[in-house]
C-alpha cells in the first residue's frame, strides 16, 4: 500500500474503522470458554472467582479482524505505522479473593503481537524467534502468577491470620524497538512487601533481553551505572535524613550494595533513559520500599552496543 495516502483515502479509512470498532466492541465474551474457565479456576472462599473482562474479548477480535481487513484499517487505530507489529499487553483473566481477614486483588495478563506488514529486514527467522519469545514471557507470567495465587489460597484456607495478594501490570515501554512489560507485586501477611518483574522485548531481534545484552562486552558500564545510581543515593540522603540507602557504609560495610546485576529490573523512559528498579530491601531498610533511579542516556551512550 502507498504509504503516503490522500486525505480522502484517510477520512475513508477513519469511517470505515469506527464502523469496524463499533461491530467488535459489541461482541460478547463467549459464556462457553467463560463458563470453563470458571470451572477450572474455582477454589473455596466467600468472594473467589476467574473471569475474563471485556477488553479481552475485543483484543481477540481485534486479532481476527485485521488479518481480514487489511493493513489500512490498523493504520486508522490511533495512526499506528503500517509495517511492524502491534504490541499489546491484555488482562487474560483475573483473580479476586474476599474474607474477613483475606483479600486478593490480581491481574493475569499476556502479551499479544499483531502483524501490521513485515518489514524488508524481517527474516522468517525472526519472527519465529519473536514468536518463541511471547510464548516463554506468557509461560512465565502464567508460572508466577499462579504459584503466588496458590500459596494464597492455602493460608486464605488455614485462615489463622491475615494476608493480601496485589498483583498488577503496566505497559513502560513501547517504542520503536522495546517493549516492556511491568508486573507488580504486593503481598501482606502482616507486614507489606513490593516486589517486580520486567520483561523487554526486542523488536527487532525478537528476543526477551537483560541490561547486560544491551552493552559493549568489557565496556565496565556495570561500574559507571552503579556510580551514578550511588551518587543519586547519596545526594538524597543529604537531602533529607530520613533517607537511608546502603552505600558508604564504614561500620558495617558487608550491607553496602554490590552494585547492578546482569538481570537488574529495568526500562526505557520516553528520553531513552534507564530506570532501574530495586525491590524493597535490595539497595535500603524495609521502611523505605521499592525504589526507582533514573539514569540519563548521556551516562552510557558511548558504552551501547
Amino acid at each position: 500500500m502507498n504509504k503516503h495516502m490522500e486525505n480522502n483515502d484517510l477520512k475513508e479509512l477513519e469511517k470505515r474503522l469506527l464502523e469496524e470498532k463499533k461491530h467488535y466492541q459489541a461482541i460478547p465474551v463467549p459464556e462457553e470458554l467463560k463458563g470453563k474457565l470458571e470451572e477450572a479456576t474455582k477454589a473455596p472462599g466467600k468472594v473467589h472467582r476467574f473471569r475474563i473482562p471485556a477488553v479481552v474479548a475485543a483484543a481477540v477480535v481485534l486479532l481476527v479482524l485485521l488479518p481480514n481487513t487489511g493493513a489500512d484499517i490498523a493504520y486508522a487505530m490511533g495512526n499506528i505505522p503500517l509495517i511492524g507489529k502491534l504490541f499489546q499487553a491484555v488482562t487474560f483473566r483475573d483473580y479476586r479473593y474476599e474474607s474477613e481477614r483475606f483479600d486478593a486483588n490480581v491481574e493475569v495478563p499476556q502479551i499479544i503481537v499483531e502483524d501490521m506488514g513485515e518489514t524488508d529486514e524481517e527474516t522468517e527467522d525472526d519472527s519465529m524467534q519473536l514468536q518463541e519469545t511471547i510464548e516463554q514471557v506468557n509461560f512465565d507470567i502464567e508460572e508466577v502468577t499462579n504459584q503466588l495465587i496458590e500459596e494464597f489460597k492455602v493460608s486464605a484456607e488455614l485462615g489463622e491470620s491475615y494476608g493480601s495478594l496485589e498483583i498488577h501490570h503496566e505497559t513502560v515501554t513501547d517504542n520503536e524497538q522495546y517493549f516492556t512489560l511491568k508486573l507488580s507485586i504486593y503481598q501482606g501477611a502482616g507486614s507489606g512487601s513490593e516486589s517486580y518483574k520486567f520483561y523487554t522485548i526486542d523488536k527487532k531481534s525478537g528476543k526477551q533481553i537483560q541490561i547486560v545484552d544491551l552493552f559493549q562486552e568489557n565496556s565496565g558500564y556495570e561500574d559507571v551505572i552503579s556510580e551514578d545510581i550511588r551518587n543519586q543515593m547519596r545526594t538524597a540522603m543529604a537531602e533529607d535524613e530520613m533517607n537511608m540507602y546502603w552505600v558508604d557504609n564504614t561500620d558495617m560495610p558487608d550491607i553496602n550494595w554490590e552494585g547492578i546485576k546482569e538481570d537488574q529490573n529495568f526500562y526505557f523512559d520516553g528520553k531513552g533513559n534507564i530506570v532501574f528498579i530495586f525491590d524493597e530491601y535490595e539497595v535500603a531498610p524495609g521502611y523505605m520500599g521499592a525504589q526507582e533511579f533514573m539514569v540519563e542516556r548521556s551516562v552510557f551512550e558511548n558504552l551501547l552496543k
